[in-house]
């Protein structure tokens, strides 16, 4: 890969999508029996090699990539923690090769948004996830911030940019991150009540970043239906009134039906609708976040990828409770006012 990577290589011009994945991706190992397990990224990596999409590997980030959002003091205890075992939450541990990989994970976010810029999708295929670190904590499998990252690095640039967050749980650590800031609009489609807790509709944003945060909670078992009706009526109409650069997808696969934690009936294609949906509208990459049944992980990221990298899904039939349309139609919102 060239020392600037926003030039590309005569076969990355050929192709309509990069991929950005690193076997030291693998060596982040939470411990047995943990869904976010190092068996993840084969199962999509067998997926998609059919596609021969050209991969780039992860490079680590620099401070202050990382310090756009994360608390020097927080860099400093990760950093402290690096090729040893550690709890940092509840739920989130340390394996000897985790810090490395989030830091690779992190650095691989920020090179995607440059290659995005310059013309060619992004897929970041990264452990760990990163939606729900907080500036000052890790979280929820997570221990940096990748999407953020990523979107701070083109926010300090001057540019516009949506996050959109379908995974099943609230990125909270996001949210948080872009809070008071009319440079990021963050859009998070999430089961609701659920994990970790925060995503209520009434979280819209507060000072300057009034207005640039939506939420929609979603019920339990929330199909297809759901989805692309507060896709179309609500979460379009405020993307467009907030017309941004560039958007980056947190790609949750944790909403998809089977999945072993998620409880939701999405398909995967409602999700390349959805992505579609961006890829049609603005430059487009995706980071990697839930997804924990590896026996339809590889297939579901697939049908994404092929959205991102510009195929238009095949149609499908998306009924819808009334009164859930009815609620997107009339739903109240700062940039809809």
């Amino acid at each position: 890969m060239p020392d600037d990577p926003t030039i590309l290589t005569a076969r990355e011009r050929d192709s309509s999508l990069i991929l950005y994945d690193d076997p030291r991706f693998d060596e982040h190992n939470p411990g047995f029996g943990h869904p976010e397990a190092p068996a993840r990224l084969p199962a999509i990596r067998r997926a998609l090699a059919p596609h021969g999409w050209p991969t780039r590997p992860g490079r680590v980030a620099t401070r202050e990539e990382l310090e756009r959002i994360h608390l020097p003091a927080y860099v400093d205890q990760i950093l402290a923690v690096r090729g040893r075992h550690a709890w940092l939450d509840v739920d989130t541990t340390a394996s000897p090769g985790s810090v490395d990989a989030a830091l690779l994970a992190a650095g691989a976010s920020v090179d995607a948004a440059g290659v995005t810029l310059a013309g060619r999708n992004c897929f970041v295929l990264c452990r760990p996830p990163g939606h729900h670190a907080l500036p000052g904590q890790a979280m929820g499998f997570c221990i940096f911030n990748n999407a953020a990252i990523a979107a701070a690095w083109l926010a300090a640039r001057g540019l516009k940019v949506v996050v959109f967050d379908p995974d099943v749980h609230h990125g909270n650590g996001t949210q948080a991150a872009f809070w008071t800031s009319p440079e990021v609009l963050y859009v998070s489609l999430h089961r609701w009540p659920f994990y970790p807790g925060s995503g209520a509709a009434s979280e819209v944003g507060e000072g300057p970043g009034l207005g640039f945060t939506l939420n929609v909670p979603l019920p339990v078992g929330a199909d297809d239906g759901y989805y692309l009706t507060a896709l179309e009526h609500l979460v379009l109409p405020v993307v467009d009134r907030f017309r941004p650069d560039v958007c980056i997808v947190s790609a949750g696969f944790d909403v998809m039906e089977g999945d072993l934690i998620g409880g939701m009936a999405c398909s995967n294609l409602a999700m390349a609708w959805m992505i579609h949906a961006f890829v049609a509208r603005v430059p487009t990459m995706a980071v990697l976040e839930g997804g924990y049944n590896t026996m339809r992980l590889g297939e579901d990221v697939r049908i994404a990828a092929l959205a991102l990298a510009g195929e238009r899904p095949r149609e499908i039939r998306t009924p819808t409770p009334p009164a859930w349309t009815m609620a997107v139609r009339n739903w109240k919102h700062p940039l809809l006012s």
